[in-house]
């Protein structure tokens, strides 16, 4: 008796354990997929969806903590936004270039600028860039050229089709005159376009 007892609890022990493995892999596997929810969430919040480059909100966000650095600091810093002028004419042509078009583009600013500074996509020809670190005014105008050269080769979007690219630039440096994120990014897309 004692033997199929011990049994019938041995089992009974087992159904549990494997209940237990059961139910903490199923809720292993609810959290993953909340987690992974959140991380696409936070992503389509703070990132453009084609270039997969931080969005208009968040550099927003980047440049107001570099605004508050820069008062503690007593320091400038440079915000710039580069206008692909001939977008649309691409995008007459396919929107399947044009997105490739775009990509291409954001690639070739990240390249050409060092890893502190920051590159946002953040309207559909425009990009913001945030100079993160204090630049010598020197030291601006070289990137400033590479960011030029960067844009001189076409881009190959396939074997029979390329595209050249026009693109302006406009700078601002951060003051009281353009106390807030959304007016140095005004000023620098005005001056884009009038540099056009």
């Amino acid at each position: 008796m004692d033997i199929i007892a011990m049994q019938y609890y041995l089992f009974i022990l087992i159904i549990m354990l494997l209940v237990s493995v059961y139910y903490n892999l199923k809720q292993r596997k609810i959290i993953n997929e909340r987690d992974f929810g959140e991380l696409d969430l936070i992503k389509k919040a703070y990132y453009n969806p084609i270039t997969e480059l931080p969005n208009l909100a968040n550099i927003k966000m980047m440049i107001d903590e570099q605004m508050n650095r820069s008062l503690r600091h007593k320091r400038d810093f440079i915000l710039a936004v580069v206008k692909i002028k001939n977008y649309h004419e691409v995008s007459l042509h396919s929107q399947e270039y044009a997105r490739l078009f775009i990509i291409e583009a954001g690639n070739r600013i990240v390249d050409s600028l060092r890893d502190e500074d920051i590159v946002a996509h953040t309207t559909e020809n425009g990009f913001v860039i945030l100079f993160n670190e204090y630049l010598e005014e020197d030291n601006f105008y070289i990137l400033l050229e590479r960011l030029y050269d960067a844009f001189l080769p076409k881009t190959k979007i396939n074997s029979n089709t390329s595209f050249g690219y026009d693109i302006s630039i406009g700078t601002v440096t951060f003051s009281e005159n353009y106390p807030t994120s959304e007016s140095l990014i005004n000023k620098a897309t005005r001056e884009a376009l009038r540099n056009s």
